[in-house]
């Protein structure tokens, strides 16, 4: 059975969905506009181990943060949540935006994080962010004709990967709306962040994921480049990965972890 429950940060309360099972504690941090919802399907076919999958400060059930937060202060807030549960060590798994702050919070944290997967990083130099900058929309805030609605329904659906699953693009609509503000200040996060030379210093293994069609696709193609023994595999899914190619996904964590702790 997956539960809910808040754990106190030092900003607000933080929602955490969790299960109680076997084995190292893996917390999931989801991408950007969605919630912890993402990872509901990867806990079910996991299913039997421990896990946890926390929104991130202004996603899902959790606080909003006021201002505009670094990617430090949402690893200060997780890590918080970690230490509330009394959780030593652990697997890390992030998606996009959650890649970013797993990695930030496996730098603070390295005697705690036993492994770092990922699925589509941002791996992007100066130079391509401020390319991506000139064609990037993040902007569906309310508008009184309600055309964000629809500005939402095509960034679920044709973008992130949804179309033809109503349920979860409804799902991932849902969480979208939520976030219309918080997705501004998480992207500015990660924009500030130099996940590239952060990554190269981490120590622990490391398994790196992503879809053909996913956006990261482009800089998941330097991975190896960036940290040589660094695992990499490709996945099905679009941006939707722990959704739309679960049991392959699952499956190769699940291996990947368990090679780790033999050792």
């Amino acid at each position: 059975m997956i539960k809910k429950a808040y754990a106190d940060t030092s900003a607000g309360q933080c929602h955490y969905r969790f299960t109680e099972g076997d084995g190292l504690p893996i917390i999931f941090l989801h991408q950007t506009p969605s919630s912890s919802l993402m990872f509901e399907a990867m806990m079910k076919q996991l299913s039997g181990m421990n896990m946890y999958a926390i929104d991130t400060p202004g996603f899902g059930q959790s606080f909003d943060p006021i201002g505009t937060p670094n990617i430090g202060d949402y690893a200060r807030w997780i890590i918080e949540v970690i230490d509330f549960l009394n959780l030593d060590q652990f697997h890390l798994f992030g998606h996009h935006t959650g890649s970013s702050l797993a990695t930030q919070i496996t730098l603070e944290r390295p005697n705690n994080v036993m492994s770092l997967s990922m699925i589509g990083p941002f791996f992007a130099d100066k130079e391509e962010k401020i390319e991506l900058l000139k064609n990037m929309n993040t902007d569906w805030s309310p508008d009184e004709n309600g055309d964000f609605l629809n500005t939402v329904w095509h960034l679920t659906g044709e973008v992130l990967g949804a179309t033809g699953n109503l349920a979860l693009q409804h799902r991932e609509t849902l969480d979208a709306l939520r976030a219309h503000y918080s997705s501004h200040q998480s992207h500015h996060a990660i924009w500030d962040q130099d996940l590239i030379n952060s990554f190269k210093s981490i120590k622990c293994p490391c398994l790196v994921m992503c879809s053909k069609d996913d956006v990261m696709y482009p800089f998941f193609k330097k991975t190896k480049l960036i940290k040589s023994d660094s695992t990499t595999h490709e996945i099905k899914g679009k941006n939707l990965g722990p959704d739309l190619d679960t049991e392959a996904i699952a499956n190769k964590f699940k291996s990947f972890i368990n090679t780790i702790e033999i050792l």
